[in-house]
């Protein structure tokens, strides 16, 4: 499963749906190999100390760091998204 990282400031709490958040926690846990993130990543989001949250709204495999205020922004959907990082990763060539 891929993971999407999406991020509205500020940040108060971590949201996914419970698979997905499952999967995150499971991630993050200290383990004695951690074949899966770089040792810098995973001491960072340990030290963070945001609380994870289940939102079954969510899609599977979108983990939102978000403010927890009620009125807080809705998350994008999966497909907005992958259209974002899609956006990100094309290469562009320019003409003189």
């Amino acid at each position: 499963m891929k993971l999407y990282f999406v991020r509205t400031d500020p940040v108060q709490e971590v949201a996914a749906e419970p698979a997905t958040l499952d999967l995150l926690t499971d991630i993050l846990r200290p383990k004695a190999v951690e074949p899966r993130a770089t040792p810098e990543f995973l001491s960072t989001a340990r030290s963070l100390g945001w609380p994870l949250v289940y939102d079954e709204k969510l899609p599977a495999g979108v983990v939102h760091c978000r403010p927890s205020s009620p009125d807080a922004v809705e998350p994008p959907t999966l497909a907005e998204v992958e259209g974002y990082l899609a956006a990100l990763m094309r290469v562009t060539t320019s003409q003189p």
